[in-house]
């Protein structure tokens, strides 16, 4: 082959080269949507609805449609900033055993801090659960909201280590859980999950875990059962327009399940005695080990019981 038709030979592979580039650049144009966008169902980042089309569902974003009467997927907290929306915090770093002010804001996708969109759920339209990264220290507290937008709480974070703070609210029917570290000064000694229970007591009340058949991705119910000397408790009072109150923080990542009470027993309208009960729907995204938080109150006082979970595939 002489040197013309070398070439032309060497420009004609360079053209079909240069323009299957070309034509795998429009199929995958960083400007559509269609390519770009994170995929996910609702603007709550905890949970997310699934179809009822033939697609399997994203464990992670699988439904939990009883979440604040909207979807979403199934465990937050993970974020700092989701769906439009940021947890600004105006300090992260505290003294042990020293109560302190702690503010923040809910800003929007333009920065401007969100107002007078929360919507009172559980009687708050706010919740702040501080839990420390080792689930050996819960603290589950309401902030006061200024005029302009600023929430503040008084903390006090009785020991060293590193703190997950969630802030919980409702905006437009959808949940969202913001989460941010805060952190304690001074040497940590993180404690070891404790091993699966499905007992606990907090000031002579004991209370019993009862679950069927626990199971990664599917919905079930959790069952807690309040006795005081051996006798069920017949003094439960309502807290946050409920009997109870329950947190699921996987291990590991601490994602965040915020779940709440059923309807009630089929046997309550059947006349059986079921007051020292309480029940909650919680579907826990993927296999492993969580810890729960139950807080109730009895006696004009909040209990806080924990438990250990082991959710199989």
């Amino acid at each position: 082959m002489n040197a013309p038709a070398k070439l032309v030979a060497f420009a004609l592979v360079l053209g079909l080269a240069f323009g299957g580039a070309a034509l795998a650049g429009a199929a995958l144009d960083p400007t559509d949507p269609e390519e770009t966008a994170v995929s996910h169902a609702g603007d709550d980042p905890r949970r997310a609805q699934t179809g009822h089309d033939d697609t399997p569902a994203d464990p992670e974003h699988e439904g939990d449609e009883g979440r604040h009467g909207g979807g979403g997927p199934a465990a937050g907290g993970l974020a700092v900033s989701q769906a439009g929306y940021t947890l600004e915090p105006q300090r992260t770093f505290f003294e042990p055993g020293e109560p302190t002010g702690f503010s923040f804001l809910i800003t929007d996708e333009r920065g401007r801090p969100v107002r007078d969109e929360f919507e009172p759920e559980h009687e708050r339209e706010l919740h702040l659960i501080v839990v420390r990264r080792d689930t050996a220290i819960y603290q589950h507290v309401h902030p006061r909201k200024e005029a302009d937008g600023t929430w503040s709480v008084e903390l006090t974070l009785p020991e060293s280590g590193v703190y997950r703070a969630y802030a919980d609210f409702t905006i437009d029917g959808s949940g969202h859980t913001l989460a941010t570290d805060l952190f304690v000064r001074g040497d940590f000694q993180p404690e070891p999950l404790p091993e699966p229970t499905t007992n606990d007591s907090d000031a002579g009340y004991d209370v019993e875990l009862r679950v069927d058949g626990a199971m990664a991705k599917r919905e079930r119910e959790l069952t807690f059962a309040v006795s005081r000397a051996g006798q069920p408790a017949q003094n439960l009072e309502d807290y946050l327009g409920a009997k109870g109150h329950l947190v699921a923080l996987r291990d590991g990542d601490l994602a965040y399940l915020h779940v709440h009470p059923t309807a009630g027993h089929d046997d309550q309208a059947e006349g059986h005695d079921h007051e020292n009960e309480v029940s909650f729907a919680a579907r826990f995204p993927s296999a492993g080990r969580y810890r729960l938080f139950l807080q109730f109150k009895t006696e004009g006082e909040i209990r806080t019981v924990a438990y250990t979970m082991e959710v199989p595939r």
